[in-house]
Protein backbone atom coordinates (compact mmCIF):
# COMPACT_ATOMS: atom_id res chain seq x y z
CA UNK A 1 0.00 0.00 0.00
CA UNK A 2 3.12 2.30 0.69
CA UNK A 3 4.19 2.32 -2.91
CA UNK A 4 0.54 2.88 -4.30
CA UNK A 5 0.42 6.38 -2.14
CA UNK A 6 3.59 7.21 -3.22
CA UNK A 7 2.94 6.43 -6.72
CA UNK A 8 -0.32 8.64 -6.46
CA UNK A 9 0.64 11.41 -4.29
CA UNK A 10 3.55 11.89 -6.45
CA UNK A 11 1.62 12.08 -9.56
CA UNK A 12 -0.94 14.14 -8.19
CA UNK A 13 2.11 16.92 -6.75
CA UNK A 14 3.67 16.63 -10.25
CA UNK A 15 0.02 17.14 -12.74
CA UNK A 16 -1.05 20.35 -9.85
CA UNK A 17 2.20 21.78 -10.44
CA UNK A 18 1.97 20.95 -14.51
CA UNK A 19 -1.42 22.61 -14.49
CA UNK A 20 -0.01 25.57 -12.46
CA UNK A 21 2.46 26.61 -14.77
CA UNK A 22 0.39 26.41 -18.04
CA UNK A 23 -2.07 29.02 -15.84
CA UNK A 24 0.27 31.07 -15.21
CA UNK A 25 1.94 31.00 -18.45
CA UNK A 26 -0.72 32.55 -19.80
CA UNK A 27 -0.73 30.75 -23.05
CA UNK A 28 -3.61 29.32 -23.27
CA UNK A 29 -5.22 26.65 -20.39
CA UNK A 30 -6.15 23.54 -20.97
CA UNK A 31 -9.77 23.48 -21.66
CA UNK A 32 -11.59 21.97 -18.44
CA UNK A 33 -9.06 24.85 -17.01
CA UNK A 34 -10.24 27.49 -19.11
CA UNK A 35 -14.09 26.76 -17.93
CA UNK A 36 -12.75 26.54 -14.03
CA UNK A 37 -11.03 30.05 -14.36
CA UNK A 38 -13.96 31.92 -15.94
CA UNK A 39 -15.97 30.41 -12.76
CA UNK A 40 -12.84 31.36 -10.03
CA UNK A 41 -12.68 34.86 -11.59
CA UNK A 42 -16.54 35.36 -11.44
CA UNK A 43 -17.59 34.27 -8.17
CA UNK A 44 -14.35 34.74 -6.21
CA UNK A 45 -13.99 31.49 -5.46
CA UNK A 46 -10.52 29.75 -6.27
CA UNK A 47 -9.26 27.67 -9.03
CA UNK A 48 -9.12 25.00 -6.74
CA UNK A 49 -12.48 25.21 -5.14
CA UNK A 50 -14.31 25.03 -8.65
CA UNK A 51 -12.01 21.74 -9.23
CA UNK A 52 -13.45 19.86 -6.88
CA UNK A 53 -17.23 21.42 -7.47
CA UNK A 54 -16.19 20.30 -11.28
CA UNK A 55 -15.51 16.99 -10.42
CA UNK A 56 -18.17 15.99 -8.09
CA UNK A 57 -20.09 16.73 -11.33
CA UNK A 58 -17.79 14.21 -13.21
CA UNK A 59 -18.65 11.85 -10.18
CA UNK A 60 -22.07 11.67 -10.89
CA UNK A 61 -21.79 11.43 -14.38
CA UNK A 62 -19.12 8.64 -14.95
CA UNK A 63 -22.12 6.54 -12.65
CA UNK A 64 -24.28 7.16 -15.06
CA UNK A 65 -22.04 6.28 -18.02
CA UNK A 66 -20.84 2.57 -16.80
CA UNK A 67 -23.97 2.35 -15.28
CA UNK A 68 -22.90 2.11 -11.56
CA UNK A 69 -22.64 3.63 -8.34
CA UNK A 70 -20.92 6.58 -7.70
CA UNK A 71 -17.04 5.96 -6.81
CA UNK A 72 -17.36 7.95 -3.92
CA UNK A 73 -14.02 7.01 -2.60
CA UNK A 74 -12.97 9.77 -5.86
CA UNK A 75 -14.16 12.59 -3.12
CA UNK A 76 -10.55 12.48 -1.57
CA UNK A 77 -8.72 12.67 -4.95
CA UNK A 78 -10.88 15.54 -5.61
CA UNK A 79 -10.38 17.76 -2.11
CA UNK A 80 -6.81 16.38 -2.04
CA UNK A 81 -6.28 17.38 -5.77
CA UNK A 82 -7.71 20.71 -5.22
CA UNK A 83 -5.57 21.80 -2.00
CA UNK A 84 -2.59 20.98 -3.59
CA UNK A 85 -3.14 22.97 -6.96
CA UNK A 86 -4.35 26.24 -4.59
CA UNK A 87 -1.42 25.15 -2.66
CA UNK A 88 1.05 25.77 -6.02
CA UNK A 89 -0.91 28.27 -7.53
CA UNK A 90 -1.84 30.45 -4.35
CA UNK A 91 1.33 30.30 -1.87
CA UNK A 92 4.64 29.11 -3.97
CA UNK A 93 4.32 30.27 -7.54
CA UNK A 94 1.73 33.06 -6.69
CA UNK A 95 3.30 35.87 -8.71
CA UNK A 96 5.14 33.69 -10.72
CA UNK A 97 3.62 35.42 -13.68
CA UNK A 98 5.43 38.42 -13.17
CA UNK A 99 8.76 36.82 -14.07
CA UNK A 100 7.49 35.48 -17.64
CA UNK A 101 8.34 39.02 -18.95
CA UNK A 102 8.79 37.22 -22.85
CA UNK A 103 6.74 34.86 -25.52
CA UNK A 104 9.58 32.83 -24.97
CA UNK A 105 9.46 32.11 -21.42
CA UNK A 106 5.40 32.24 -21.26
CA UNK A 107 6.41 29.30 -24.04
CA UNK A 108 8.46 27.48 -21.94
CA UNK A 109 6.25 27.50 -18.92
CA UNK A 110 3.56 26.29 -20.77
CA UNK A 111 5.64 23.63 -22.29
CA UNK A 112 7.01 22.09 -18.86
CA UNK A 113 3.57 22.39 -17.52
CA UNK A 114 2.13 20.40 -20.24
CA UNK A 115 4.73 17.99 -20.07
CA UNK A 116 4.59 17.57 -16.41
CA UNK A 117 0.99 17.13 -16.33
CA UNK A 118 0.81 14.03 -18.22
CA UNK A 119 3.79 12.57 -16.46
CA UNK A 120 1.54 13.37 -13.16
CA UNK A 121 -1.57 11.55 -13.98
CA UNK A 122 0.29 8.86 -16.19
CA UNK A 123 1.69 8.13 -12.73
CA UNK A 124 -0.76 8.98 -9.90
CA UNK A 125 -3.21 6.46 -12.73
CA UNK A 126 -0.74 3.75 -11.91
CA UNK A 127 -1.73 2.20 -8.53
CA UNK A 128 -5.21 2.33 -9.31
CA UNK A 129 -6.26 4.43 -6.56
CA UNK A 130 -9.60 6.20 -6.43
CA UNK A 131 -9.31 8.85 -9.99
CA UNK A 132 -10.25 12.26 -10.53
CA UNK A 133 -13.78 11.97 -11.89
CA UNK A 134 -12.37 13.95 -14.76
CA UNK A 135 -10.00 11.22 -15.64
CA UNK A 136 -12.47 8.39 -14.28
CA UNK A 137 -14.82 9.79 -17.20
CA UNK A 138 -11.45 9.43 -19.59
CA UNK A 139 -11.01 5.67 -18.46
CA UNK A 140 -14.43 4.74 -18.90
CA UNK A 141 -14.65 6.16 -22.01
CA UNK A 142 -12.18 3.90 -22.62
CA UNK A 143 -14.23 0.93 -21.22
CA UNK A 144 -17.40 1.73 -22.66
CA UNK A 145 -16.33 2.60 -26.26
CA UNK A 146 -13.00 1.02 -26.50
CA UNK A 147 -10.87 3.78 -26.85
CA UNK A 148 -7.25 4.87 -25.94
CA UNK A 149 -6.04 6.90 -23.17
CA UNK A 150 -5.19 9.26 -26.00
CA UNK A 151 -8.57 8.94 -28.06
CA UNK A 152 -10.40 9.56 -25.06
CA UNK A 153 -8.53 12.26 -23.70
CA UNK A 154 -8.79 14.46 -26.88
CA UNK A 155 -12.75 13.85 -27.20
CA UNK A 156 -12.86 15.38 -23.82
CA UNK A 157 -10.33 18.26 -24.46
CA UNK A 158 -12.09 19.09 -27.49
CA UNK A 159 -15.92 19.21 -25.70
CA UNK A 160 -14.25 21.85 -23.19
CA UNK A 161 -12.65 23.73 -25.87
CA UNK A 162 -16.65 24.11 -27.11
CA UNK A 163 -17.59 24.80 -23.48
CA UNK A 164 -14.98 27.28 -22.79
CA UNK A 165 -15.92 29.55 -26.03
CA UNK A 166 -19.46 29.26 -25.03
CA UNK A 167 -18.79 30.92 -21.29
CA UNK A 168 -16.13 33.22 -23.15
CA UNK A 169 -13.26 31.83 -21.69
CA UNK A 170 -9.63 32.42 -23.14
CA UNK A 171 -8.61 29.86 -25.47
CA UNK A 172 -5.05 30.05 -26.80
CA UNK A 173 -3.07 29.01 -29.19
CA UNK A 174 -1.35 26.81 -26.21
CA UNK A 175 -4.67 24.97 -25.56
CA UNK A 176 -4.69 23.54 -28.83
CA UNK A 177 -1.40 22.32 -28.48
CA UNK A 178 -2.32 20.64 -25.07
CA UNK A 179 -5.25 19.10 -26.63
CA UNK A 180 -3.38 17.64 -29.14
CA UNK A 181 -0.15 16.18 -27.30
CA UNK A 182 -1.89 16.02 -23.67
CA UNK A 183 -3.21 12.63 -24.72
CA UNK A 184 -0.02 11.05 -26.19
CA UNK A 185 1.89 12.17 -22.97
CA UNK A 186 -0.55 10.41 -20.67
CA UNK A 187 -0.65 7.32 -22.32
CA UNK A 188 3.44 7.22 -22.40
CA UNK A 189 4.29 7.89 -18.90
CA UNK A 190 1.50 5.92 -17.83
CA UNK A 191 3.00 2.59 -19.45
CA UNK A 192 6.49 3.34 -18.31
CA UNK A 193 4.95 4.51 -14.82
CA UNK A 194 3.30 1.22 -14.59
CA UNK A 195 6.93 -0.66 -15.99
CA UNK A 196 8.25 0.82 -12.82
CA UNK A 197 5.94 0.24 -10.64
CA UNK A 198 5.95 -3.53 -11.23
CA UNK A 199 9.68 -3.68 -10.90
CA UNK A 200 9.94 -1.55 -7.54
Amino acid sequence: MGKKILFYVIGISIACLGVTFILKSNAGAGPQDVVLMVLAEKSGFTFGTWVIISQGLFLLFNSFLLKKRPEFESVITMVFWGLVVDFWMEIIFSDLELFLSTPILRWSCFLLGVLLIGIGVGIYLTPNLPRMPYDGMMVALCERFQLSLMVSRTILEITFIIIGIIVGGKIGAGTIVLVVCIGTIIQFFNQLSHKLYTIS
